[in-house]
Parts: structure tokens; C-alpha cells; sequence
């Protein structure tokens, strides 16, 4: 089981650790860039210091070479803070036109002159270390060359990095430790607010589990996070579903229970009336009675327990298979033709030729317009007629199903797909009223529909069952 805490930490924490990281980098990097100004700016201090000092110094232009005081000022450079393992920190050079070397050390790394004149700065290694170097170039007035001119002379400055690495540091670890503080915060912030909302969901759950069992009133979204609003709706309608069926299930027991207890009555005074004859024809013929009574409470409860299945379905089949509605009603009609020859009536299926393909499930549909032609059959007088046919209108596949029988008012076919509601107005037939509420609710299931009009020429009645096309000749197979 996944939790979700877990989760938001297996979301967040990778991207925090990645943008922690780059942040980390680009951060040691702005403070090793302040350092370096810091410190350059330094540099170029010193460097312009010594080279006002050679151009000005008559000592240069009598010995040839660097002034003591020069030298004196530059050892002061050496050792101190950040001094190398030789105690130096800061080397020069100065090194004349033509390769000379008046002063420092000889083997200084050198920087590509600037063609402006300008300081330069580089990065270099000396004795196996991080070094800056920084150099410049300048005319002294009192060594000449061999043009008479001043002799141009460059001055090199080296200083060991390892104090600005040691500043870029000591600013990157405090940046670092701000920026961790800050991330710790706000995953602290967020895993509150986390904890708020499991919070909200915590009081749900309690709401339901202090419930009875048959308390499916909907649940309040008050004081619930908008996020948390789909489920609760979701919920609901879940809720809602299970009402219907609770409710459904309950008018089934209820039904059951009234439609039985008369049969069963019947059934048991027949029983007794039975025992206390003595005549054998008699017996026999309360004993068909109580068969036929048994027979049609028998079909009551497979009806009942039908119209239980297909309502539960409510709209949605599962399952279907794509077959040929025309075959269907072929063999369908062939099935009931039993009962056209007894009373003689002409049973026809106008065919057309093609097939009539639909989705859906075969019992079901069986059960549909078995219940239909069953139907027509039994409300038809002797030697009447009964017409099946079907076609393709569009979209839909549409099956009518007309008989010669007495018909119904326009009035009364408002409810006669209601449960139990007999058609007494056509004539005596047997039946539990159950049979048009099944064929309604299937083809509710299929998703189509079922329509009552005038038979052929304003006689009987006509049944108009319209059903979903298959478009897809694969579909269901």
C-alpha cells in the first residue's frame, strides 16, 4: 500500500536535491567571482604601486636594477596569512624588453600581453600551486635602450589563490547553509499542510465509519479542501448508486411478498379442499388446478428474478457479443410458432435481406421479444395475424412487432410497462404483468428504447423496439 506522504517525499525530494545541487554550484561560483574581484582589485594596487615606484626611482637608472626600498616594500608581502609552504605568498618579476630579468624570479608565468596596455589578470600554477597572476607593461625614465628611449619594461605580480579560495569558501558554506535552512522549511511547511489535509480526509472517513449501515445520505464538502471536493462528489454519487440499488432491492422483497402470498393461498386451500374429496375425478382435476397454479407462480419468479437482474444492470452491458437481430427474431419466432398453430394465426417475418447487426447480450434480447411475440400470440384471436419485422433506420436498428388483437387506448399505455400492471381491457389471457416491465428495462440495459402505437390500419397494436447499430464489424467477437 502506498502512502501518500511517501509519495509527495519520492516527488519532491528528488527535484529539491537536483536544484539544491545546481544551486550549490552556481553559488560557489558567484562567490569564487567576488573573491576574485576582491582580491584582484588588490592586486592591481600593488601592481600599479610598483610600477609608479620604477619609473620614478633614480636608483633604477643608476644601478640597473630594483631599488632596496622596492624590495623591502614587496618582502613585507611575504609570509604572513595564506603564505605557501615556502613562506611566500606574493612573487615578482621585472623583465626588460629584451628578455632581462632586473628582478624577482625568473621562472614567473607569464599572461598574453594586453594590446591596450592594460592589466592582466590569468589563472596559473607556480611550484604546484593555484596562483593569479596579474602583469603590465611600462616605460621606465632611467634605464634606456638602445634607441635612447626608455626601456619598456614588464612587471609581473603572482599571488598564491589559496586566501581567495579560502574567502569563496567561507561565503559559499554560509550561502549553503541559508539555502538549506530555507529547503528544510519549506519541506516543513509542506508536509503541515500535507498533514492538514489527511487531517480533512481523517474526519471523512470517522463520518463514515460512525454511520449505520444503511445511512447513505450524501456527504458535506464543508470545511474540505477544494482538491479533496472530486472524491467527495464521487462519493456521493457512489452513495447514490447503492440508494437505488438498497431501494430496488427492497421494492423486489416487497413485490415478491405481495405477488406470492395470493398463489401460495390459493395453492394451500386447494391442497386442503383436496384432501377432504373422496372422489378421484374430482381430486385429479383440484390437483391440475393446484399444477397450473404452481406453474404460474413458478413463472412469476423467474420473471421477477429476471426484472431483479436487468434492473440491476441500470444502462450498462457488459459483455455483449455483436449478432444478427434478424436471426435473433427468426429463430425467436420459430420457438413460439407452437402457439400460432394452436390458435391458427398467420405468424410472418417480413425479411429483407440484409442482417441487422447489434451489440448486446443474447439472453437478454431473447428474453425481450420472446416476451413480445409472446404477447401478441396470446392477446390475438383465432385466426388472426402477427407481423415481426426488422430494419436499419440510421443509427438505429428498428424491430415492429404488430398483432390484430383489440389494441390499447393511447390513454393506458402510459403505464402499462409498470410492474404487475395487467392489460384487462383486451382480453382474458393469463399473465403476471411482469412481461412489458422486462422488456422495458432491456432495452433501457441495451440502450435503446420501446414505443406503443396503432397496429396496421388503426387495428390491434404495434411494438416498436429501437436498438444501437453495430458499426464495427469486429467489435464483440
Amino acid at each position: 500500500m502506498t502512502s501518500l506522504k511517501g509519495s509527495v517525499a519520492l516527488w519532491l525530494l528528488p527535484p529539491l536535491i537536483l536544484l539544491l545541487a545546481a544551486n550549490a554550484v552556481l553559488s560557489y561560483r558567484g562567490a569564487r567571482e567576488a573573491a576574485d574581484l576582491a582580491y584582484d582589485r588588490s592586486l592591481h594596487m600593488a601592481l600599479m604601486f610598483l610600477g609608479e615606484r620604477l619609473t620614478t626611482s633614480e636608483e633604477v637608472a643608476a644601478t640597473g636594477d630594483l631599488p632596496r626600498s622596492i624590495r623591502e616594500v614587496l618582502g613585507e608581502s611575504a609570509g604572513g596569512e595564506g603564505a605557501g609552504a615556502d613562506g611566500e605568498r606574493v612573487f615578482f618579476a621585472v623583465i626588460a624588453s629584451d628578455g632581462r630579468s632586473l628582478a624577482g624570479e625568473n621562472d614567473l608565468p607569464k599572461p598574453k600581453p594586453n594590446a591596450d596596455g592594460t592589466i592582466r589578470f590569468a589563472d596559473a600554477r607556480y611550484r604546484g600551486k593555484a596562483v593569479r597572476v596579474a602583469s603590465i607593461d611600462i616605460r621606465s625614465k632611467h634605464l634606456t635602450a638602445v634607441d635612447g628611449a626608455g626601456l619598456l619594461l614588464e612587471v609581473v605580480l603572482v599571488e598564491d589563490a589559496g586566501a581567495r579560495v579560502a574567502l569563496a569558501q567561507q561565503v559559499f558554506y554560509a550561502d549553503l547553509r541559508r539555502q538549506l535552512a530555507l529547503a528544510v522549511f519549506s519541506v516543513a511547511l509542506a508536509w503541515l499542510g500535507l498533514a492538514a489535509t489527511l487531517r480533512s480526509l481523517r474526519r471523512l472517513s470517522e463520518d463514515l465509519a460512525r454511520r449505520e449501515a444503511e445511512d447513505l445520505a450524501p456527504l458535506a464538502t464543508d470545511d474540505m479542501p477544494t482538491e479533496v471536493h472530486p472524491l467527495i462528489e464521487a462519493i456521493n454519487r457512489h452513495l447514490a448508486r447503492l440508494a437505488d440499488l438498497l431501494e430496488t432491492s427492497r421494492r423486489f422483497a416487497a413485490d415478491v411478498a405481495h405477488q406470492l402470498r395470493t398463489p401460495l393461498t390459493l395453492l394451500g386451500a386447494q391442497a386442503q379442499y383436496g384432501l377432504r374429496q373422496k372422489d378421484t375425478e374430482e381430486m385429479r382435476r383440484i390437483i391440475e388446478g393446484i399444477v397450473a397454479a404452481s406453474r404460474s407462480a413458478q413463472r412469476l419468479c423467474n420473471q421477477m428474478l429476471s426484472l431483479s437482474r436487468i434492473e440491476a444492470a441500470k444502462g450498462l452491458m457488459n459483455g455483449g457479443v455483436r449478432l444478427d437481430l434478424a436471426a435473433l427474431l427468426r429463430e425467436t419466432a420459430l420457438d413460439l410458432g407452437v402457439l400460432a398453430l394452436e390458435k391458427h394465426i398467420d405468424l410472418t417475418y417480413t425479411d429483407t435481406g440484409r442482417a441487422v447487426p447489434v451489440i448486446g447480450n443474447e439472453v437478454m434480447l431473447r428474453e425481450l421479444f420472446s416476451n413480445l411475440i409472446d404477447n401478441a400470440l396470446r392477446y390475438t384471436p383465432y385466426g388472426g395475424r402477427v407481423g415481426i419485422a426488422a430494419d436499419i433506420e440510421g443509427e438505429m436498428a428498428r424491430v415492429t412487432i404488430t398483432d390484430t388483437g383489440p389494441g390499447i387506448a393511447p390513454a393506458a399505455r402510459v403505464t402499462l410497462f409498470n410492474r404487475f400492471h395487467r392489460r384487462f381491457d383486451r382480453s382474458g389471457a393469463e399473465g403476471s404483468g411482469l412481461g412489458l416491465a422486462i422488456v422495458r428495462q432491456i432495452c433501457l440495459a441495451h440502450g435503446g428504447m420501446v414505443e406503443l402505437g396503432n397496429g396496421t390500419e388503426g387495428q390491434g397494436l404495434s411494438v416498436n423496439v429501437r436498438l444501437p447499430v453495430s458499426s464495427d464489424p469486429a467489435a464483440g467477437q
